[in-house]
């Protein structure tokens, strides 16, 4: 016979019982970055230069694996300071379509698992467009978040683990919930992204959006405005398109990945 409630006691429609499983696959992701930027002009008495020390704290989960290589998800604007307008903040005249100005960047990712133990990341891949970024490290003997193959509903809540601000312990992950808005488009720097009523702020970047399967349906990048209550969210398909083109590289090129990798957790 059938029981119109049984569904909404299951295992899958309950919020706690989610969290304690999918806190295990949530990286707390420690970011250091060394920017060196100059002004080659010929029309300069000398070329300026300008050397950018930077370090962050956000979000990221593991979001598959590939032979013994993990992969973890974050938002691009955390793994490269090419994303938006980061540089401008530093050098307002800086502008990556004048070839005078020359600019390396190297970054160290520490990823912390949700025993403490933490592990050497290496850049993959990542997509400006969408603010998706994929890691690669040594195994993390934790299960991946499997990404969603449909998109959220509108009106539907769904649930969001993150470390907004830092705020992580090995014994404390937040979680938090809301609804789906829907999708819009803000800004030149980005593709159209989901918009969900949940709390965000820094530190929130790179966390998944689940849905009640345990799903990812997005991934936070920022807040729309000044309303830190409602977090924007690249789309389960936009990390799909990044995973698999993560994934392309690694079969490609794997034994030299793995051997950087191996070289980092060393």
């Amino acid at each position: 016979m059938g029981c119109s409630s049984c569904a909404a006691s299951s295992y899958f429609f309950n919020s706690g019982d989610l969290f304690r499983d999918a806190r295990k696959s949530f990286i707390k992701l420690a970011v250091y970055k060394k920017v060196t930027i100059t002004n080659t002009s010929s029309t300069s008495a000398t070329h300026q230069r300008h050397e950018l020390e930077l370090k962050s704290s956000s979000s990221a989960f593991i979001v598959g694996r590939h032979k013994n290589i993990t992969l973890v998800a974050t938002s691009a604007h955390v793994c490269t300071i090419l994303m938006g307008n980061q540089i401008n903040h530093f050098i307002s005249r800086y502008s990556t379509n004048d070839s005078d100005w020359e600019l390396t960047e190297k970054s160290k990712f520490i990823l912390n698992d949700h025993t403490g133990k933490k592990y050497r990341g290496v850049l993959l891949d990542y997509n400006l467009d969408y603010d998706i970024c994929i890691l690669g490290s040594s195994q993390i003997p934790f299960p991946a978040l499997p990404i969603s193959k449909t998109a959220p509903v509108i009106g539907e809540e769904y649930y969001n683990i993150a470390a907004p601000m830092g705020l992580w312990s090995k014994t404390m992950i937040p979680l938090f919930e809301g609804r789906f808005l829907g999708m819009m488009k803000r800004s030149t720097d980005r593709e159209v992204s989901y918009l969900f009523s949940i709390p965000t702020i820094g530190g929130s970047s790179g966390s998944p959006i689940l849905n009640i399967y345990g799903q990812v349906v997005g991934v936070t990048h920022s807040t729309y405005g000044g309303f830190q209550h409602i977090a924007m969210a690249t789309t389960y398909n936009q990390l799909k398109d990044t995973y698999d083109e993560a994934i392309k590289k690694l079969s490609e090129d794997y034994e030299a990945y793995m051997l950087i990798i191996t070289l980092a957790n060393i």
